[in-house]
């Protein structure tokens, strides 16, 4: 008989919460989202591991909720993040419905985490992304066509994981995990797949173009799920490590960082950080480690936390100021204390200054590579920690303390709930770095294996921080002379531009032709049939019509598959 535990798997609380936010009036639909959240946290903590949910799913035996210290963990992480999301969504005025979408999203992620098998998992994978895609619907403008853009990315993602789950079926004759994927063509598309949600390097273009243009508050949990849920994938798909997956993951670092330093959006610039900070967490699960899986788990939760506050405090700017180039602001320490305040936390710790969360986590990777004779992968590490320090000394200096705040309109410092919002994520990137026990209590891997405060360990932090701030003050000025640089997404758009015209072209061509040869036919029945022109003509005419719509309903098809390829 199942116990009590396993008869409401968490992912149900936000779901649940997500309908209650939609109907109750603002503010409670809020306070339910913010409390379903918390729950979510502290019951991924309190259940046992080995607590599982096992049941029928089209016929196939599988397991909806199970409980161990991987998922455990990450339910907790994006609990707590959805909490206080909602939060602060509620503090920027955030519409009621499209809280109702954060809600349901996080419950998604948090429903992929608890899956005890593939065929679940991709279950709440494709919700997880029809729930990002309304998010970015939702705030209109240039975010409708980013999330026409972001559906068709993971879809395609989700084709490939689907094949390599279904290819996994067909070697091993179960959807369990197990001991990750089978290795040739099921770990290749199964990695394909979960990469896009993770950002590889190729793959990685739906993340600036999609997270700057939601709401702000749309963008803190944005930051927080997709691709975290993406790395958990990796996790479960490649329990023993993958060299290529750990190489992959110094190349999304490098290549993240170098395009978050030449940009001059803010959210753009965090953005391209996600896809760096998430190499992080890939070098250390393609290490296959304890040490490596443990370091990729806490920069997960680190970054869960310091990475949703850098999108709050950049979200405060947007609103407050209503500009979100950095060439066009500066002198904001002085209006904006409290945000200027959480901004230094988060810089810190995504730096890896001693005393933050991100110092821990850092180290452990980086020790990781070491202890695994990845040389080439530990300078590749260090070297992206400089520029990511570079990045965020960019931000902190023309954002706060450059210039003067703009004079055309009064900034004001955001209200009590933004304050608590970014609080609750500040505080613990403090208390993590200082007091990482408490982090490493609950922490998959082997963290009893991480040293982070040796002598060495302060020494590497120390020169990373040192050459970051002096690499800044060179490149300064001629950082501030660079165009918009181009990623791929300037090669994917105008090919999918062509093949839709071209298909469409081709199609309409073979319409008008097919329509013709209707035509004819239809003429000649009514020829034999019948000498009445009236009857002849409406005949004609829904047959026509009828060809007609099939022909547009195939050109559409044809054009989003061909977009989509």
């Amino acid at each position: 008989m199942a116990e009590p535990l396993t008869l409401a798997p968490p992912a149900v609380f936000l779901l649940v919460a997500s309908v209650a936010a939609l109907v109750l009036p603002r503010r409670a639909g809020h306070a339910v989202g913010v409390s379903a959240g918390a729950l979510v946290a502290a019951w991924s903590l309190a259940v046992p591991s080995g607590t599982h949910l096992s049941v029928s799913l089209f016929g196939f035996d599988t397991v909806v909720f199970q409980a161990d210290a991987l998922s455990r963990f990450l339910g907790a992480t994006l609990g707590y993040a959805s909490a206080v999301a909602v939060l602060y969504a509620d503090a920027t005025d955030a519409p009621r419905g499209q809280v109702a979408v954060m809600v349901a999203y996080a419950g998604a992620g948090v429903g992929a985490v608890f899956a005890g098998d593939w065929l679940t998992l991709l279950v709440f994978w494709e919700v997880m992304a029809v729930g990002a895609t309304l998010l970015l619907w939702h705030a209109g403008g240039d975010a409708v066509p980013a999330g026409y853009r972001y559906a068709v990315y993971h879809e395609i993602g989700s084709l490939l994981l689907t094949a390599g789950v279904l290819l996994q079926f067909v070697e091993t004759g179960t959807f369990l995990y197990g001991g990750g994927v089978a290795a040739g063509l099921p770990a290749l598309l199964s990695g394909l797949g979960i990469g896009l949600n993770a950002a590889f390097v190729g793959l990685h273009v739906w993340v600036p173009d999609a997270y700057p243009t939601p709401h702000v508050a749309a963008s803190v949990l944005l930051a927080a799920v997709t691709t975290k849920v993406g790395v958990y994938a990796l996790a479960r798909a490649f329990p023993g490590g993958n060299v290529a997956v750990a190489w992959m993951g110094g190349a999304m670092l490098l290549v993240g960082v170098t395009l978050a330093v030449l940009q001059t959006d803010l959210r753009q610039l965090l953005s391209y950080h996600v896809v760096s900070q998430v190499g992080f967490m890939v070098a250390g699960v393609g290490l296959g480690t304890g040490l490596g899986l443990a370091g990729a788990m806490a920069h997960l939760q680190n970054n869960v936390l310091y990475k949703s506050l850098l999108f709050a405090v950049a979200g405060v700017v947007a609103v407050r100021t209503g500009d979100e180039n950095v060439k066009k602001l500066g002198g904001l320490a002085r209006p904006l204390p409290a945000t200027f305040a959480a901004f230094v936390v988060a810089a810190l710790a995504i730096s890896g200054v001693p005393g933050s969360n991100g110092f821990v986590s850092k180290g452990m990777i980086v020790d990781a590579a070491a202890a695994a004779n990845r040389d080439v992968l530990w300078w590749a590490l260090l070297v992206g920690s400089v520029g990511t320090v570079l990045s965020f000394a960019k931000f902190g200096y023309y954002v706060f303390l450059h210039g003067d705040p703009p004079r055309d309109r009064a900034v004001r410092e955001t209200n009590a709930r933004g304050i608590a919002a970014m609080a609750l994520l500040a505080i613990p990137c403090v208390v993590f770095g200082l007091f990482p026990s408490l982090q490493f209590a609950v922490l998959p891997g082997a963290p009893a294996a991480a040293t982070p405060f040796t002598f060495g360990q302060f020494q590497k932090a120390g020169a990373i921080l040192a050459v970051g701030l002096v690499a800044f003050a060179v490149l300064r000025r001629p950082l501030g002379n660079i165009p918009v640089v181009p990623d791929l997404d300037s090669v994917y758009r105008p090919v999918g531009r062509v093949s839709q015209e071209t298909t469409v072209e081709i199609v309409a061509g073979v319409g008008a032709a097919l329509d013709r040869g209707v035509v004819r036919v239809v003429d000649r029945v009514a020829d034999w049939a019948t000498t009445d022109r009236a009857v002849e003509r409406s005949l004609h005419e829904r047959v026509a019509s009828s060809v007609l719509r099939l022909v547009l309903a195939l050109v559409g098809f044809l054009v989003l598959l061909l977009v989509s390829t």
